[in-house]
């Protein structure tokens, strides 16, 4: 800065970045900052180059959209604070970093960029109002960012949390935090204490350590000590830091919100297919090079929170499956590069298998992690490339093939539920406003074939055009997320061609796995229906007064959500507004609901055999639905019905728990 402008500005609150500072130690710090971004650089180049060696995938589409995420769950950390405790003291660490590193920034600018305006005049940013703005700004950030920082050290090390290491790395880099922010402090409690700027008091907290610094006696001699051995020590555990970031924990500073902006914009339950698999030369995913640049990317955006384990049902039952453990095991195997194979030696079979895919964990994950898709890749390599398949799943895949349905009935059996019901059975030239896709649980299962009965019972009464189809296959969802992508795409052409034969608006489906398929992956393969889950139909039908609700029914029901359309679909209203609509019928939730709702244990071709772990997760559940002491459970799938109504036999609990679907009990209550 000029001597002029240092004179004009002596009243003037300003930024006097390098007080008390030699040439040598600020020649100093910029050889070390050059160092410091050059190491920065090369371990940030390694680390991309990694994921570079992925195949292609197009994820920088629909920018705008990505933009917006990434400023509600980056900057704003939407998701991060749906926890209390480890959502505020991360946000209180982010928010205190992000500010220290602007500050920083507008510090840099404000010294070594200076901006020339007419008659020769110097322009300096930090001066004036915006300075104390901006001091005020970062000595309460900075407060922030060190109680962040206690929070953190007392949850790691002190609670303990099971999902959360405390690894003693963990511990030094908290604590090289921690220097960085309190030297920051020191730094600027000995230029207040010594300069005793008017304007000292918008720096509370270094205002405050000056103010004690001279309570102890402390002159100016020992406090421009203290300063020039505190600024030299803190610049270099900077830098250092800077530099440690590509080769530590820290990484997810950069890979985390890159992975948020680059997040899965497609719906949540359309898993990507394998194009053109006859000709493909791989099926599935057993070798790293085999995953896509983006899913490397996921394992280094891995924060090791854990939340995925904590809501994982396969993890809650004891089985071999922690989804943080299959991303930590994945990034190791990429930086390692040592050829170990994925499967068996990192991961085992019985960990891929005993996922059930109910996105619990992509719903948790803050770094916004595909884990679910990672393990229907893995999978697909062992049943498509091994033939290795658990327990009944192999004859249960066979019987779709070959029947059209898991439990290889007669395809001619498919419609004998409607015996006696006069369903009308669609017509080449005829038109419809719905075509209702029964599936195969409704069509084959006799519990559950009275939702379908049920089903036809509502359309009617509310006057609703529909009829089924004859050469309804299975839709293929199971095959699909068992890893047989061939015969998914076998039934899906299969039924893609029949459905296109007909005329009608919508496909209603009160399967929730038929509905997702139909609707979110038949368009993979060109089919492009508009599908309608049969609870929000009913509720619309309600809403629209089509739907007379007079048999009033007196007592408590807990509402179940599956997984498939709520947190693959986020349909959570419809099914509670059709069951509120029912005169007497008191609706409640059980403990885990809606989008933290725990899943039944059925999906992810979980119905068709069986993983054991310490429990059941069926069984889990219905511990948790006996808990709300209600007297029914409602539900909205045929697959969660089957697996809470043997919970609860299991349990013990027939006379005291019914378990219903949401048409059944409209149905009931219609007069």
């Amino acid at each position: 800065m000029s001597p002029t402008l240092a004179a004009s500005l002596s009243d003037v609150p300003f930024r006097d970045t390098f007080w008390n500072v030699p040439p040598w130690a600020q020649f100093l710090l910029y050889a070390l900052s050059f160092v410091a971004i050059g190491v920065f650089a090369l371990g940030m180049w390694q680390r991309i180059a990694l994921w570079r060696e992925g195949k292609p995938e197009a994820r920088l589409d629909r920018i705008p959209e990505r933009i917006r995420f990434l400023i509600r769950h980056g900057l704003l950390q939407g998701r991060m604070l749906t926890q209390r405790y480890p959502g505020v003291m991360h946000a209180l660490m982010f928010w205190g970093f992000c500010a220290l590193f602007l500050g920083t920034i507008l510090a840099t600018i404000d010294y070594d960029v200076t901006l020339r305006l007419p008659l020769g005049l110097d322009f300096k940013l930090l001066q004036g109002p915006f300075y104390l703005f901006y001091e005020l700004s970062l000595d309460l950030f900075g407060l922030f960012f060190v109680v962040g920082l206690g929070l953190a050290l007392y949850r790691r090390f002190v609670v303990r949390p099971a999902r959360i290491d405390p690894t003693p790395d963990f511990a030094w880099i908290l604590a090289l935090l921690f220097a960085i922010n309190v030297t920051g402090f020191v730094l600027e409690a000995c230029r207040l204490a010594v300069v005793k700027p008017w304007w000292a008091p918008w720096s509370p907290v270094g205002w405050a350590l000056g103010q004690a610094f001279l309570a102890v006696g402390m002159g100016e001699g020992a406090l421009r000590g203290l300063h020039l051995g505190t600024w030299l020590f803190h610049f270099t555990i900077s830098f250092g830091f800077i530099a440690l970031i590509p080769h530590s924990y820290f990484v997810h500073l950069i890979t985390t919100p890159l992975n948020t902006f680059l997040v899965k914009l497609t719906p949540l339950g359309a898993l990507t297919p394998i194009l053109n698999i006859e000709e493909a030369e791989t099926l599935g995913v057993s070798k790293l090079e085999e995953f896509s640049w983006k899913r490397r990317l996921d394992f280094d955006a891995c924060t090791m929170c854990g939340r995925c384990q904590d809501v994982c049902p396969a993890y809650l039952a004891g089985t071999p499956l922690s989804p943080k453990q299959v991303i930590l095991k994945l990034r190791g195997l990429m930086h390692e590069g040592n050829g170990r194979a994925i499967h068996g030696e990192t991961i085992s079979a019985q960990e891929l298998w005993a996922c059930t895919t109910c996105m619990a964990c992509v719903e948790a994950c803050p770094a916004f992690i595909d884990i679910v898709d990672t393990i229907v890749d893995l999978r697909r390599y062992l049943a498509l490339s091994e033939g290795a398949l658990p327990g009944t799943a192999g004859m249960s895949l066979q019987n779709m093939q070959r029947a059209g349905n898991p439990w290889g009935l007669a395809a001619a059996d498919r419609l004998a539920w409607a015996e006696g019901l006069d369903v009308p059975r669609i017509q080449e030239g005829q038109e419809v406003e719905y075509l209702y896709w029964v599936g195969c649980s409704a069509s084959y299962d006799r519990r559950n074939q009275s939702i379908a009965r049920a089903v036809v019972k509502v359309l009617r009464a509310a006057g609703v055009s529909f009829a089924v189809m004859p050469g309804e296959r299975c839709s293929g969802d199971a095959a699909r997320r068992l890893g047989e992508e061939y015969l998914y795409q076998t039934l899906a052409n299969e039924n893609i061609e029949n459905l296109k034969r007909y005329r009608f608006r919508k496909v209603l489906a009160a399967c929730p796995h038929c509905f997702n398929t139909i609707g979110n992956e038949y368009r993979q393969l060109g089919g492009e229906f508009e599908v309608v889950h049969h609870s929000v139909l009913i509720a619309q039908l309600v809403r629209e007064g089509r739907l007379r609700l007079t048999r009033p029914r007196e007592e408590l029901l807990a509402y179940h959500d599956s997984c498939y359309i709520g947190r693959y679909n986020d349909i959570y209203d419809s099914p509670r507004a059709s069951l509120r609509a029912i005169p007497g019928l008191e609706v409640i939730d059980p403990p885990r609901n809606r989008n933290k709702g725990l899943c039944c244990g059925g999906g992810g071709g979980h119905m068709w055999m069986e993983i054991r772990g310490k429990e059941r997760v069926n069984e889990i559940r219905v511990a948790e639905l006996l808990e709300t002491k209600a007297g029914t459970v409602g539900t909205a799938c045929p697959f969660c019905l089957a697996m809470v109504d043997l919970g609860r036999k299991v349990k013990g609990a027939e006379d005291t728990l019914q378990v219903k679907d949401i048409a059944e009990l409209v149905a009931e209550a219609l007069e």
